[in-house]
């Protein structure tokens, strides 16, 4: 049975699909899913470009240490595991 809202993605579907494919082609229906919600959600948008920050940040230094309370501090503001 179908619903209304078939095809449309929740916001937490997709931080989840953005997180764990991070470096794949995203031209897949579902990513071309995703850049639709991304287009018209704000929190998700806003969201990608703080986790692009964190990676540009991370790239930008040679070796990058952090404490590790810092450490889970990050990935719990991100919702990434360990």
């Amino acid at each position: 049975m179908k619903t209304k809202n078939a095809g449309k993605l929740r916001c937490s579907e997709v931080a989840k699909y953005v997180c764990e494919h991070l470096d794949e082609e995203m031209d897949s229906p579902k990513c071309r899913a995703i850049k639709k919600h991304l287009q018209t959600c704000k929190t998700c948008s806003k969201d990608l470009a703080d986790v692009k920050k964190v990676i540009t940040l991370y790239r930008s230094e040679s070796v990058p240490r952090l404490s590790q309370d810092i450490e889970k501090w990050l990935f719990a503001a991100l919702k990434l595991e360990l």
